[in-house]
């Protein structure tokens, strides 16, 4: 075993890493995430008589005045508002550009579920009779203010029935509105009929709604009936606008095989600015159908984006440090609850690899991310991000010939502020984790942390290739082992000579808390074996083909240690990242069952700087996300300007089908980690041709 240490704090203690490069001075304003995306607004009742948005994709309109049974006074001409000028329909069909997959009138309707009592009084309107997917609703006496009273039974029939009569008022309203439009003078043509616009249902816990269990399923019999009542009038969508906390508190939680509800299009609010909405349309829909809309403060109105339009996003900087930056900002805002909760920081070398991918681990144990920084000074842009994400300390990864004595001495002259770079309480604590060489940085790493993520994926050791190689996700000749009984205790295991397949192999390492230890192509890292039996590592994921790591070292891991070993490898770089991502994708048993999110990051595979610190995407700890975000593979491209052949062939075959033919698993979205100089701007427009979307 080679010699480790870890300077200045205990091993049962959290840390946040550090390893550093030379790079030279950059400023924090060369972070950049640059979104392709198609926006529009949507407006109601409260903008009636002000000014409404301009220059919108497309507008989307509340049919209701707040609460179902009413009607906006501005929807279309009222006694208030006179001129169709002043109508919120008018404006969404004569003044949106109509760009992108979202129609460009869209309307909304408010939605409840007051049973046949609130508080005391008889609900006028809800039902007495009527024929329903859940029998006929039926009448019952009631206990009011009043006395008692026959009213509709209180039932998932009556509850459905309330759903359809509420579709038909709707679908009259809309109507007559146009109708009003088109009659006035100069004419004008808004289209009158509930065919002409995708209908959306506002479900929020404001209104009135049933309570408990069997109130929760009278409410899905409630939304259930106003789907059927407006597809029936004509729609040609209905989708599901609400925060998901409110849904299942509404609902109980639905699935994809909840009639009529499941696999809706969702639209969802909760983002705070236009780089937030490309996250959330990333995130896992309630409905389990896609999510459509995400939306956004954005001036006096709401933004909305269309999840479907946001299809590339670049985050990058001029230099290795501010890339890094920009990643790290991206997945923790400086805003006050999304900055690490730790207030630790990793920061690796940008001078070799080895570090940085190995210290994901523990990145992710600490609920952080990576910064870089040069080895003989502390770059402007690192020493900012680490004042404005609040850290107070910094645990370094990697030893002084990584990062000098004299950028930890600037480091712990930082002042440790609050999120938001404010009100300093003292500064910055450095400690060093290294070994003697990268192997052992990567066991001492491991060992840090302590403990490993348990996996169990017997379906992806099946399959031999024509070369003889084994294993579902392998196009080599590289040797695997038999598939083992169990979820067990799971570590990474890739080449220390060569950065590409860790530099992949990244994302699961901090998304699914997996170590990531490193050894020579040939020779067995002593290293790895002492990491993987103290962590008591039962599983080992083998990242490349038998030139990456070769089958003599798959051989004495095995021997030496009884791991079941599962390799991942394809015959170049390119094709291992997208055979990993086919396994991060494949249904459990064969693999990780990652959702996707209907995206996968890119960065460029012969250089390896924009996407060490790219895992940090992948972070669930987010308060502006949550554990819910949708995990996303990180493939590489041959070059700059050259995707390759294997890429493209993942994309192309995901864009329409999904992994292993699952809709719910294709790709439109590309994150791009890295400018155009990295991943050039046709190698862009090529992939987006190749998803086809």
């Amino acid at each position: 075993m080679h010699a480790w240490n870890v300077v200045g704090r205990k091993m049962a203690l959290g840390l946040a890493v550090v390893a550093l490069v030379s790079l030279g001075w950059t400023s924090i304003s060369s972070a950049t995430v640059s979104i392709t995306a198609t926006v529009g607004n949507d407006i109601s009742f409260p903008q009636c008589g002000s000014a409404y948005p301009s220059g919108q994709a497309f507008g989307i309109v509340g049919v209701n005045d707040g609460i179902p049974n009413t009607l906006n006074p501005c929807f279309g001409p009222s006694t208030s508002y006179p001129s169709y000028t002043q109508s919120e329909l008018y404006w969404a069909v004569s003044t949106s550009a109509g760009a992108g997959a979202q129609a460009k009138a869209s309307v909304y309707v408010n939605t409840a579920d007051p049973g046949n009592v609130a508080t005391g009084t008889l609900i006028a309107d809800w039902p007495t009779s009527g024929s329903t997917p859940y029998g006929t609703c039926t009448t019952t006496t009631v206990t009011t203010t009043s006395g008692t009273s026959i009213a509709g039974a209180n039932s998932p029939a009556c509850a459905w029935e309330y759903g359809n009569t509420k579709a038909t008022q709707d679908a009259a309203y809309l109507q007559a509105a146009a109708q009003a439009i088109d009659a006035q003078s100069p004419p004008v043509t808004v289209p009158t009929t509930p065919a002409s616009y995708p209908w959306w249902l506002d479900v929020e816990t404001s209104n009135t709604w049933q309570t408990g269990s069997s109130g929760q399923a009278m409410n899905v019999a409630m939304l259930q009936g106003i789907v059927a009542g407006l597809t029936a009038a004509g729609a040609p969508s209905v989708g599901i606008y609400s925060p998901p906390n409110q849904w299942v508190a509404i609902t109980g939680g639905t699935s994809a095989s909840t009639p009529t509800l499941g696999t809706l299009a969702t639209w969802l609010p909760g983002a705070s600015n236009e780089a937030g909405a490309e996250t959330v349309c990333a995130e896992r829909s309630f409905t389990a159908g896609p999510v459509a809309l995400a939306q956004y403060p954005s001036g006096a109105f709401d933004g909305d984006q269309s999840c479907a339009d946001a299809t590339v996003t670049r985050i990058y900087g001029q230099t290795a440090d501010t890339t890094a930056a920009a990643e790290l900002t991206r997945a923790f805002p400086w805003t006050a609850g999304s900055c690490p909760s730790t207030r630790t920081a990793v920061v690796a070398t940008t001078n070799v690899f080895q570090d940085a991918l190995s210290s994901q681990f523990l990145a992710q144990h600490l609920t952080t991310g990576t910064l870089l920084t040069p080895t003989e000074s502390l770059s402007q842009v690192t020493a900012t991000t680490l004042e404005k994400e609040g850290i107070t300390t910094v645990d370094v990864v990697g030893g002084p010939l990584a990062l000098s004595t004299t950028v930890v001495k600037a480091i712990e002259n930082l002042p440790a502020d609050q999120c938001g770079g404010v009100n300093p309480v003292g500064n910055v604590v450095v400690h060093r984790i290294f070994g003697k060489t990268q192997y052992a940085t990567a066991m001492a790493v491991a060992e840090l942390v302590g403990s490993a993520g348990s996996k169990a994926f017997p379906g992806a050791y099946s399959t031999t290739n024509a070369t003889g190689g084994t294993g579902m996700f392998n196009d080599t000749a590289g040797s695997g082992s038999s598939a083992p009984a169990g979820s067990l205790p799971t570590a990474i295991l890739a080449s220390g000579e060569e950065f590409q397949d860790a530099q992949a192999a990244s994302v699961i390492s901090y998304r699914t808390r997996l170590p990531m230890l490193l050894t020579p192509a040939t020779q067995l890292s002593t290293t790895a074996v002492a990491a993987i039996e103290k962590l008591g590592i039962k599983q080992v994921i083998l990242m490349g083909g038998p030139l990456a790591v070769s089958n003599a070292v798959e051989s004495s891991l095995v021997a030496k240690t009884g791991v079941s070993v599962l390799r991942i490898a394809g015959k170049d770089y390119t094709d291992t990242s997208q055979e990993l991502a086919r396994f991060e994708a494949a249904a459990a048993t064969d693999g990780l069952d990652w959702t996707l999110g209907h995206r996968v990051m890119v960065a460029r595979g012969n250089g390896y700087t924009d996407g060490l610190a790219g895992a940090v995407l992948e972070s669930p700890h987010n308060g502006a996300t949550g554990a819910s975000r949708s995990p996303h593979p990180l493939l590489l491209i041959e070059s700059p300007a050259t995707v390759g052949p294997y890429v493209t062939t993942f994309l192309t075959v995901t864009g329409h089908a999904g992994v292993g033919g699952t809709s719910s698993k294709t790709v439109r979205a590309l994150t791009v980690l890295g400018g155009p100089l990295a991943v050039t701007t046709a190698s862009v427009a090529q992939m987006q041709t190749d998803l086809g979307h």
